[in-house]
């Protein structure tokens, strides 16, 4: 037993590596790329007047841009490696991000936005490593060890999400090693993605075997992925839900650290530090309540009690501003909106065959992705007249799903 478990580390060793860098992706950029945005010490931007509308459109559009271009390559790269296989795929993937980090590393020493712009298009369009790493590990495993493994998978995730942003602030501090500076997070980030790369060729064995000889990249399967969502008669009112429910969280965690940083004045150390929180509640969400409550009772009650929690916190937390509510409610926040999370991606699952299940999280991927990029650009326009705003359209989002799930159960 032993050996085989040390047999399965050495090979999905570097698929869970996979995960954690696409876990800690956001939560590392975000506190960064507020400072670069905002703090006018950082002088990445050109030396020229912007009204502080304009910083709001820029930072939401930055963020808007990357999800933009996620939601195109990932359903390509989805496809591409059901035909040329999950290794090369992930390669693909990888090369894409040490490239996208190394580019936003020089971006931010040359002080070249559109660089930086650049370096995050190309992150989004490679980045359907997690999809793709997750078929690869359950390609590995065999039906006695398939949930310990998915619980891997998902420990993966969750110290991306607790790593990232404490990476980011950390080492984009000068306080704490004089020649860290707001690149320095880039240039750690593209090196373990080339040390992946190279323990992937390593170490890792292709998993799945395409008998497909030619491959075909079809440009327009991300928008075909989308538009089906609304097509199927059984995941159309979910889709509607997550289409929400994800506006609604996209709004929260994209502008938030704006938020504090405009309102408490934190800088890009308490913003890490608040990030990293909230990865620790997005870790036990995932990892126990949401599996606890799922044994209890009727998983779309979880998703309407967890996403109307969320609202109602979020809401509190803007109606009575109090520093110490924003980092006590940190948490819970991610802990609830993650058991949110997880009840309606299994209602989703639930509502399809085994044959089916690719197709029906390709669409919970492809409307996150689509959403989270329309809210970015969308939300940073109105982010531009008050900070406050994008906060507020979370809590109401939140609301709404919880209410229109109550009269549209499946």
């Amino acid at each position: 037993m032993g050996k085989s478990k040390d047999h399965f580390f050495i090979h999905a060793g570097p698929l869970l590596l996979v995960l954690f860098i696409d876990g800690m992706g956001l939560g590392l950029v975000i506190p960064v790329l507020n400072g670069l945005i905002f703090d006018p010490d950082s002088h990445f931007l050109p030396n020229v007047s912007y009204s502080p509308f304009m910083y709001n459109v820029i930072y939401g559009s930055v963020i808007g841009i990357f999800m933009l271009c996620w939601f195109f390559g990932a359903a390509i790269l989805g496809d591409l490696s059901d035909q040329i296989g999950r290794k090369k795929s992930l390669i693909i993937c990888l090369v894409g991000a040490f490239l996208s980090y190394l580019l936003s590393a020089v971006s931010v020493t040359y002080h070249s936005l559109i660089l930086f712009i650049i370096g995050r298009m190309v992150a989004g369009f490679t980045s359907g490593s997690q999809p793709i790493a997750q078929a690869a590990i359950i390609d590995l495993s065999t039906k006695e060890t398939k949930s310990r493994n998915i619980g891997y998978i998902l420990l993966a995730l969750s110290l991306g999400f607790i790593f990232g942003p404490l990476i980011g602030g950390v080492l984009a501090d000068h306080r704490i090693v004089s020649w860290f500076d707001f690149a320095t997070p880039f240039y750690f980030a593209s090196l373990i993605s080339f040390l992946n790369i190279l323990l992937l060729m390593w170490l890792f064995k292709e998993t799945y075997v395409s008998e497909v000889t030619t491959f075909k990249i079809k440009i327009y399967e991300a928008v075909n992925i989308f538009i089906s969502a609304f097509q199927h008669k059984k995941v159309r009112v979910l889709s509607i839900l997550f289409f929400i429910f994800i506006f609604g969280w996209s709004s929260f965690y994209s502008f938030i650290s704006v938020y504090l940083y405009k309102t408490y004045e934190f800088n890009s150390s308490y913003i890490s530090f608040y990030l990293t929180l909230m990865g620790v509640g997005f870790g036990i969400g995932n990892g126990f309540i949401a599996n606890y409550l799922a044994k209890k009772f009727d998983l779309m009650a979880i998703f309407i009690g967890s996403s109307l929690l969320t609202g109602i916190i979020i809401f509190l937390m803007m109606v009575f501003p109090s520093l110490w509510f924003v980092w006590l409610m940190v948490a819970p926040i991610a802990c609830f909106v993650s058991t949110a999370y997880v009840s309606i991606l299994t209602l989703f699952s639930n509502q399809v065959d085994d044959a089916s299940q690719g197709w029906v999280m390709g669409i919970t991927g492809s409307i996150l992705a689509f959403v989270w990029g329309l809210n970015g650009v969308t939300v940073g326009l109105l982010a531009g007249f008050n900070v406050a705003y994008p906060i507020y359209i979370s809590a109401l989002c939140l609301g709404v799903t919880a209410v229109l799930s109550v009269f549209l159960r499946i």
